[in-house]
């Protein structure tokens, strides 16, 4: 056989690899798409955003978050259109998050293969796309998918500038670009200072006082653009005492005066590479990433200090009490590590090959395994938190007139967002007191007994020092009161209790509250 048909072969197995991006670009879509249209439930931290984007007007944005929230006011406004132009949905307030992360998966593609080998930057696509982290925060009605999206763009407006050091065109760009970023993305702030550090040190090198003039004066603009932002937001929001002191074990201690504050560096850069960052096996991912950092790693070194120096800067700040370095907070950080990770797990493949090209494929294996495992059956049983609606439907379903709610205080910010679709008697709902910092369950138990019937209602009930208070006021409730119905979702619950007289006789009225808070 001759001819085309002959060809044939060879040209399929170099188009596998070619179309092999597009696929993955595919997959990622579908993997976010499918856990924004499985519309859970507000949570927790949601519910608490939710307020400020639904009830402000574009000019009240500047003022602090209600309860304490830390936002960069640009992603409220975006918030805020999308609510004016779609409605209050759980799908108008997750729509920002939504389009970031997707447009972060095709800009991802870019970035990659501007600064990675065609091989590495085809398992960098992998990891990002299969990203737990990533999926997810595609669909929370939180900032870090933006946060995400912008660390890209400002990453590839660099490199562009790194690839023309002739043309002053493209710091010109970036320079507008970071001046609008601030606004945006609070921790853009660490792109950019690492960008410029690096676009700055590769004109010194090259001698070029022009560029390096251009630079100073990006860097002229980011700064004030900050120092307007920080005057009209963000200097009233964030260093509160409470603030700090729920992020205490995030700041790196500086100067170190124990050994447990040695060890702080080591096990938080190792946590980093479980979240945000997705590794079961913590230990290849960094060993991986450290190779990327080597030259072997065939990134050149300009590209590899973009790649590093955000992850420095953000390490430093949170030595100054600035940035806590925990989290969700760092997965702006994700693109800048999986280039890394990618461009040394590359580097190992290559090497081993000489002598086994299985080890390269077990390697490749470890690091995606568990990423699209996760990713599968996410995309099968999407994900879930507190699920609050489904239990106020139950009980829209099932109340009679004149029923009370009592809504634990966890609760409270989602319920507030669920009211107007719930209904019902404001006069007939008791807010719980009980929850968060407020250790005892006896007053709320007490406001509750001798009232009838009773839903109470939980979500977010497990304290962070490891207390569940929906199982500390239900010990208090069932001596005092018979308990008729439950019903459970992820996350929340609901129970119906008949608090009358005739009930608390039949479950036993003599044991009292406190005899049953010691128990």
């Amino acid at each position: 056989m001759s001819g085309p048909a002959a060809a044939s072969p060879a040209a399929a197995s170099r188009a596998r690899p070619a179309a092999l991006p597009f696929l993955l670009l595919g997959v990622g879509v579908l993997l976010r798409v499918a856990q924004y249209l499985a519309n859970r439930s507000l949570w927790l931290d949601e519910a608490y955003l939710a307020p400020t984007i639904l009830h402000r007007s574009f000019a009240g944005l500047l003022r602090p978050p209600d309860y304490g929230q830390i936002v960069p006011v640009g992603f409220l406004a975006l918030e805020r259109a999308a609510v004016a132009l779609f409605g209050d949905s759980e799908y108008a307030l997750r729509l920002v998050p939504l389009i970031a992360g997707l447009a972060a998966l095709f800009l991802f593609r870019r970035v990659a293969a501007r600064s990675l080998p065609p091989a590495a930057a085809t398992l960098a696509l992998a990891l990002f796309v299969f990203c737990d982290s990533l999926i997810w925060f595609s669909s929370e009605l939180k900032q870090y998918s933006l946060d995400v999206l912008i660390a890209l763009l400002l990453l590839d407006r660099a490199l562009v500038a790194l690839e023309n050091p002739e043309k002053l065109g493209p710091i010109l760009g970036l320079a507008i670009l970071g001046a609008a970023a601030v606004w945006f993305s609070l921790p853009a702030v660490f792109v950019l200072s690492g960008v410029g550090a690096t676009l700055v040190v590769s004109a010194l090198v090259r001698k070029d006082p022009p560029r390096v003039a251009a630079l100073v004066g990006a860097a002229a603009l980011w700064a004030a653009s900050f120092a307007i932002l920080d005057a009209v937001s963000l200097s009233k929001i964030g260093r509160t005492p409470v603030v700090l002191n729920f992020w205490s074990r995030a700041f790196w201690p500086l100067p170190p005066r124990t050994f447990e504050d040695l060890y702080w560096l080591p096990r938080s850069l190792g946590a980093v590479f479980g979240d945000p960052v997705g590794f079961v096996f913590r230990g290849l991912g960094i060993f991986c990433f450290l190779v990327g950092w080597l030259p072997v790693g065939a990134t050149k070194r300009p590209v590899r200090a973009l790649l590093l120096s955000p992850l420095l800067l953000t390490l430093l700040a949170s030595g100054l009490k600035r940035y806590p370095f925990s989290g969700r907070l760092l997965l702006f950080l994700v693109p800048f590590i999986l280039l890394l990770v990618a461009a040394g797990a590359n580097a190992i493949r290559e090497i081993a090959a000489a002598r086994s090209a299985g080890v390269g494929r077990i390697l490749l294996a470890l690091l995606l395994f568990h990423p699209v495992l996760f990713a599968a059956r996410s995309l099968i049983h999407p994900r879930t938190r507190e699920e609050l609606w489904p239990v106020l439907q139950y009980v829209m379903k099932h109340r009679l007139p004149g029923d009370r709610l009592y809504v634990y205080e966890g609760a409270g910010p989602a319920f507030d967002y669920y009211a107007p679709r719930f209904g019902g008697d404001p006069a007939m709902t008791l807010r719980g007191r009980y929850g968060g910092l407020a250790g005892d369950p006896r007053p709320d138990a007490e406001r509750l007994r001798g009232g009838g019937r009773t839903w109470v209602v939980f979500s977010h009930a497990q304290r962070g020092d490891g207390a569940d208070d929906e199982k500390r006021l239900l010990e208090l409730l069932d001596p005092n009161g018979a308990r008729r119905e439950t019903f459970r979702a992820p996350g929340a619950a609901v129970y119906l209790y008949d608090m009358g007289e005739r009930d608390r006789v039949k479950s036993g009225a003599g044991t009292s509250l406190e005899g049953a808070s010691r128990n």
